[in-house]
């Protein structure tokens, strides 16, 4: 078998391999005797037909059949005699006969060749949050507003107030109401700062029964906003929920009962939150710097794999939004494919540095796991035989384990923006 291989864009290669008659015909030879079994004659049993009689009648369409399958055996053959590292399915783009021969081209795409540049003493900035009596309180603030009573009011006076609109959209001619158009009723908490602050601003210090002009915010600069009347339906004060040592074991399930205890647990958990969010700031701008400093062509069928996996998390995210069930991943793909390639990107730059450093999962890391997940080891080594993805989610975390400790990592105090000495 001759074959000719040719260096596409990036990642793509292209292979022609050519085959003669007499390559050819022990593969036909054995497509007929696959044939056979399935072929029925007048005057034979099937799967009794001669070879012969089989060729004569069915020849040509059984060694066209047969082509794919050949082209296919071609390629495993070629990569034996020349290994390549091939992502993603082959495709077969033509078949051309001529001279008793047939060549088969097959595109397919391989791993890139790069060089791991420099990965250690990378400098990181690790944000510090000192959690302090006023973060406890705000927490505390938020508990007890999740859990308010309403009381109705005559007039909003302050900021923590539910109040009910009825908002009539107007002719942009004459300002007046749009006969026949329904009006729309909104329910906004004067805290959010989801709401509109022009709408949020304007119906303070209203009453129930009050009216104004409203201009309506729009996504789109150029278009015109829609403006309303809008008119105050009702007024809610909200009382948020008093913080005692009942509603603290409500709220807890029992497992506190002070409020001392409450401020505890959440000046913990605060602290908890944010050494994580820190931790997760320095391995995020280790990967960035990585990621930018190599420049490298990566496998559409890499990418294109983990933009699905990036749409399925995405539809997981978003269950139950209107129109979810229409959308695939075709029709986010532009948006998700700069993700998609960094990902991949960063996955390919992470196996050289584990090459480079020799990190492997060991047995004293599948200990350390089965004691955090809650499994035996023989149990968690039975959960990654059957699952790759479990061992290969701890080798990245050895890894950039790996590439912290070599890290040059400095504190900086989150609400001063300044190095902490």
């Amino acid at each position: 078998m001759e074959h000719q291989v040719t260096v596409l864009e990036g990642c793509e290669r292209e292979v022609r391999l050519s085959l003669t008659e007499a390559e050819l015909r022990p593969h036909f030879d054995q497509a007929y005797v696959r044939a056979q079994a399935g072929v029925s004659l007048p005057g034979f049993r099937k799967g009794k037909v001669p070879v012969a009689i089989i060729k004569q009648k069915f020849g040509r369409d059984i060694e066209n059949e047969a082509l794919e399958t050949i082209a296919d055996a071609e390629f495993r053959n070629f990569l034996k005699a020349e290994p390549q590292q091939v992502v993603g399915t082959p495709a077969l783009t033509d078949i051309a006969k001529g001279g008793g021969g047939v060549s088969f081209t097959i595109r397919f795409e391989v791993m890139p060749d790069f060089t791991l540049g420099e990965y250690r003493n990378l400098v990181v900035q690790r944000p510090v949050k000192n959690v302090t009596d006023e973060d406890v309180e705000e927490e505390i603030d938020r508990i007890r507003l999740r859990a308010a009573s309403f009381e109705p009011a005559e007039k909003v006076d302050g900021t923590r107030y539910v109040v009910t609109l009825t908002m009539n959209e107007l002719d942009r001619e004459t300002g007046m109401p749009i006969i026949g158009a329904e009006a729309k009723e909104e329910r906004i908490f004067l805290e959010d700062e989801n709401v509109d602050m022009h709408l949020r601003n304007s119906v303070r210090d209203l009453g129930v029964g009050d009216s104004i002009s409203y201009v309506a915010e729009t996504k789109d600069a150029n278009e015109q906003p829609p403006s309303y009347r809008v008119t105050v339906a009702d007024v809610q004060k909200v009382v948020p929920a008093e913080l005692t040592d009942e509603f603290v074991s409500m709220i807890t399930g029992g497992k506190i009962s002070s409020e001392s205890g409450l401020r505890d647990d959440i000046r913990q958990q605060l602290t908890s939150y944010y050494e994580n969010e820190a931790k997760s700031a320095v391995e995020n701008q280790i990967v960035e710097q990585l990621v930018q400093a190599h420049e490298f062509p990566v496998p559409h069928s890499l990418v294109h794999s983990v933009v699905h996996q990036l749409f399925e998390d995405f539809k997981k995210r978003n269950e139950g939004a209107p129109g979810l069930e229409k959308l695939t991943a075709h029709d986010l793909e532009e948006q998700l494919e700069p993700s998609a390639i960094r990902i991949v990107k960063w996955e390919l730059i992470r196996d050289k540095v584990a090459a480079a450093e020799n990190v492997s999962v060991t047995d004293e890391d599948i200990v350390e796991m089965s004691g955090k997940v809650g499994l035996t080891e023989d149990q968690l080594r039975m959960v990654m035989r059957q699952n790759r993805n479990v061992e290969a989610q701890l080798l990245a975390e050895k890894v950039v384990k790996t590439l912290v400790d070599y890290a040059v990592v400095n504190d900086v105090d989150v609400d001063q923006q300044q190095p902490v000495l």
